[in-house]
């Protein structure tokens, strides 16, 4: 019988008898233990969510759909930023220590020998937990892929695919064709696969003709217009226009929209959509730490996501009276460094930071990225997000921003900081 008292110790326990970085693709072993234990067929629909970005946009959303129509939700999602609790909230709230350590109890005591990676065993956690609650649907998101990750042991009611990019080569394929035909393994026969994006269509062909879900694409199935401080969401069904931005991306709100109709084809009440459009958020997915002066988070941590984030901070520095443009940067070092860092060619002043970690780039390896890139760039090497933040508050000018980005753990290490300096967080 393993018993430990403390969440801590439970996490402890985890990471060292299934440590994170053993990856190990296939539902076998997750699906024998999901069925001896009765957690492979939730009791409420589920919309399963992949793609290479934007995940976490289209969970948020969903929570805000669900909040703002009362509806009870649970979610999962990896990584977590700061504590572990984040992966599995219920009505967008992490989920208490004591409640973990319950679900841990149960799985790891009734497991018996099969060997389960870090996340084969946190799904099942989670899905232990949204078990015991009394739920109106659950959103999951995909951790690596689809086809082989552990989530899709669970057949999705709808799935959802948001975008796809070059990133978990090793695992998934060298191609984007061989990555979109993992990320597709999510979608079910006849069931709704809604795609955010029409361009991705042909790349998913032949896992469409394979798998033969019901298409719901973007402006084919509903039309997305994008205006400068708006959007318009167009469908058979409902029609709603000038939607305020919120922080997220337009297409994977709309994704995320045209999957909980799909679930709720009853709740059509513009207001309450409006409401749970414009106030969606989602920490580091362009979200503001603070105004002044102005800190932005973002997670972008692949070519795709760095090529989005430079976007959207050209067009807050032309729409604004923002001087110049700081970065914080950490990556991980199995990340393509050099194509993503070659797309921010907006930022002004770069601090590189070491991230210690195995995985962990080191400020040189980025700094060399930086230079072989830019030539010019102006590139300050630290030790870590405190020295950087430091450098940054003696050397910035009024009217200057900073933008934190590059990995889950530079944005979660950045939020650590801010919070323990006592410092003033200003909500998005």
């Amino acid at each position: 019988m393993i018993e430990f008292k403390s969440l801590n110790l439970w996490l402890e326990w985890l990471e060292n008898s299934h440590p994170i970085t053993d990856i190990e693709l296939g539902l076998a072993r997750i699906s024998q233990v999901a069925n001896q234990l009765n957690l492979i067929k939730p009791k409420v629909p589920v919309i399963s969510v992949a793609g290479t970005n934007g995940k976490g946009s289209v969970i948020a959303t969903l929570e805000s759909l669900a909040d703002c129509h009362q509806l009870a939700i649970g979610s999962y999602t990896s990584p977590h930023l700061i504590r572990f609790n984040e992966r599995i909230k219920l009505n967008g709230l992490s989920i208490s220590d004591a409640e973990l350590c319950v679900a841990f109890s149960y799985i790891a005591n009734r497991k018996g020998d099969i060997e389960l990676t870090y996340f084969e065993f946190t799904t099942l956690v989670a899905l232990y937990c949204f078990s015991k609650q009394k739920l109106d649907f659950i959103a999951l998101e995909v951790g690596l892929g689809g086809r082989f990750d552990a989530i899709n042991i669970v057949n999705a009611d709808v799935a959802v695919i948001t975008s796809i990019g070059l990133d978990h080569t090793d695992w998934l394929g060298d191609t984007l064709e061989e990555i979109a035909y993992e990320k597709a393994g999510i979608a079910r026969s006849g069931n709704p696969l809604v795609v955010a994006d029409k361009q991705l269509l042909p790349l998913l062909d032949k896992a469409l003709q394979e798998l033969s879900p019901t298409m719901v694409a973007e402006n084919t199935d509903y039309q997305v217009n994008c205006h400068s401080a708006h959007w318009d969401y167009l469908s058979e069904s409902i029609n709603i226009e000038s939607i305020s931005n919120s922080s997220l991306f337009v297409k994977n709100q709309a994704a995320a929209l045209s999957a909980f109709l799909l679930l709720f084809p009853e709740k059509k009440e513009q207001a309450h959509i409006r409401q749970a459009l414009e106030k969606s958020s989602l920490v580091g997915r362009f979200s503001k730490l603070a105004d002044s002066p102005l800190i932005i988070l973002d997670v972008a941590h692949n070519p795709d996501s760095a090529l989005l984030l430079n976007k959207k901070l050209k067009k807050l520095k032309k729409t604004s009276e923002v001087a110049n443009i700081w970065a914080i940067c950490g990556m991980l070092k199995d990340k393509d460094i050099r194509t993503s860092l070659s797309h921010m060619e907006v930022i002004d002043n770069w601090i590189c930071i070491d991230l210690d970690s195995p995985r962990g780039a080191t400020a040189k390896e980025l700094d060399k990225s930086l230079v072989d890139t830019f030539n010019a760039v102006r590139v300050r090497n630290l030790k870590n997000v405190a020295e950087a933040y430091e450098y940054f508050a003696d050397n910035s000018e009024p009217g200057d921003l900073l933008v934190v980005f590059g990995s889950f753990v530079t944005v979660g290490l950045m939020i650590e900081y801010w919070d323990k300096n006592h410092l003033v967080k200003d909500g998005m």
